[in-house]
């Protein structure tokens, strides 16, 4: 609002730390137009502020209360804004804030409200790990965590130990080159075979490590000398689908005759929703979009709002206002519904532009946002696809997967459409959700092999491993990817991005893999 830190600090001092904000506007706005006691005194000078600047900042502070925002984000508008914006204007903009800021989760969320409890106890693992919190990235991304362990296997579960170097610091952030995040030209496909993936670790078992989270070179280069220095695949999966992802994969697999999966995904936002284009105004050239975003606070009223805009403007909506509209569709996964209409991607949708089967994440119970969040980190299963297309000519009887953070089950979706059978699928998953997601498209899809599902990845101890190796004869190939966030299960919370800890786990276990392979 243009108030100065004294006139701030008087306010408070006269009315208190506890006083309104409408109070102290009122009081440094009467300040500036006429002496305080003390003033004279201490040489302050006054201005004469009109009548209608106070009615008119006032009036619009309590406009914008009586809607239901807070004081600080009223503050927060009218510093940005200005004193002579709109209160349509100043609306506008908080929702924007609150559409483009996280919100904050700092819990790990124990056991799903709906789904009843689990069917098995952790408290193996509750005594034999200490809890640690997660925290998500604040609004400008630049809150990170860093992995404190490194997780190793003995004979018992994973042991802890001292990292000697510092561990990558991790964000699920857009940053800059600047910043050390990777630039666009480094995004670009990886095609050939690469030169540091050769001799005995160019031999099955196959392994592939996905990430769909902006991380930096650094980190990057940190997570592949744990694999043997494997460089990074970067693709984005604009190139199999209307998702416009970066993602980058460490693998060992083949990269000679890849192929597309077909029938293939949608490839625009007009392929997977086909009545939006009737609806889709000239002016707004989106094709993809650019995340997976589970967050629903106002969006109701965020679609109201901008409807308004739009049909208040009678079809002369200004550059500006265009472009501020686009940001929030963008921000929000927003589509055209109808005339002047916007409203966020249906699950359904979404399972589409992800490729996935119709009502795949549709269980009792769960409602859309749950769904959507369900899929935050899930592959985009053309993406990966291709990847794991190689596969079909080596194992054209069938795989043994070893699939750990399966997630809703996008690996094995994506080797399923690729008409790859499925021997055996020993998934480690923690959220009940996911496992009752990937368990009913297994009954669904009929598939012959063998579906075993761990509730975590510390039930996979050597002597475990050994076991599974014994009734299945080994595995062809062990693929993860970002630890599955779900707020309904036994998970952290959905915004929390990529997992340092939980991928040093799937280190461990795919290294005795190898390690054990060599003796079945």
């Amino acid at each position: 609002m243009n108030f100065s830190q004294t006139e701030v600090d008087l306010a408070f001092n006269q009315l208190g730390e506890d006083a309104l904000l409408d109070q102290l506007v009122d009081f440094i706005v009467t300040a500036q137009g006429g002496v305080l006691p003390g003033d004279m005194e201490n040489g302050h000078a006054t201005n004469e502020v009109k009548a209608e600047s106070l009615f008119g900042v006032m009036d619009k502070t309590l406009h914008l209360l009586q809607m239901g925002f807070t004081e600080e984000e009223v503050s927060l508008a009218i510093d940005s804004f200005g004193q002579e914006a709109a209160v349509q204007e100043l609306a506008d903009s908080i929702f924007a804030r609150r559409i483009a800021s996280t919100i904050e989760q700092k819990q790990v969320k124990i056991e799903s409200e709906f789904l009843g409890e689990q069917g098995e106890q952790e408290t193996e693992y509750s005594t034999y790990h200490q809890r640690l919190n997660y925290y998500d990235d604040d609004d400008d991304n630049k809150r990170v965590k860093k992995a404190k362990h490194i997780f190793r296997d003995d004979r018992g579960a994973s042991s802890s130990h001292a990292v000697n170097q510092p561990t990558p610091w991790l964000s699920g952030g857009v940053g800059s080159a600047g910043d050390g995040y990777l630039k666009e030209e480094d995004y670009e496909m990886t095609l050939g075979p690469r030169a540091n993936v050769s001799g005995e670790l160019a031999k099955p078992p196959f392994f592939l490590y996905g990430n769909v989270v902006n991380i930096t070179k650094d980190a990057w280069s940190e997570i592949s000398g744990f694999l043997s220095g494997v460089r990074p695949e970067f693709i984005n999966s604009q190139l199999f689908s209307a998702l416009m992802r970066r993602e980058g994969y460490l693998h060992n697999l083949p990269t000679e005759r890849r192929h597309v999966v077909v029938p293939k995904s949608p490839m625009t936002i007009e392929d997977a929703v086909p009545s939006t284009r009737h609806y889709w105004p000239t002016w707004d050239t989106r094709k993809h979009i650019g995340s997976v975003t589970s967050e629903v606070a106002g969006i109701e009223q965020l679609c109201e709002m901008l409807g308004k805009t739009i049909k208040d403007s009678r079809g002369l909506l200004s550059e500006e206002k265009r472009a501020q509209i686009l940001h929030q569709c963008k921000m929000a996964n927003l589509i055209w519904i109808g005339q002047d209409r916007l409203g966020p991607l249906q699950p359904n949708q979404m399972e589409r532009i992800l490729g996935y089967p119709s009502n795949h994440t549709n269980l009792f119970g769960l409602n859309p946002p749950d769904r959507i969040a369900a899929m935050k980190y899930a592959f985009q299963t053309d993406t990966i696809a291709y990847l794991l297309s190689v596969l079909k000519d080596i194992y054209p009887d069938g795989l043994r997967v070893l699939s750990i953070y399966s997630g809703v089950g996008g690996a094995e979706i994506a080797l399923h459409r690729l008409g790859i059978p499925l021997k055996c699928v020993v998934s480690v998953e923690e959220s009940d959700v996911n496992r009752k997601i990937l368990k009913r498209w297994w009954a669904k899809t009929e598939q012959s092999g063998v579906l075993r599902q761990l509730n975590g990845i510390w039930k996979l101890k050597t002597d475990a491993l050994e076991d599974l190796f014994k009734e299945f004869g080994g595995f062809d190939l062990v693929v993860g990817g970002n630890y599955s966030s779900y707020r309904g299960g036994t998970t952290v919370n959905a915004t929390m991005g990529m997992d340092s800890s939980k991928y040093f786990e799937y280190v461990r276990v795919l290294q005795r893999v190898r390690s054990m392979q060599h003796f079945y």
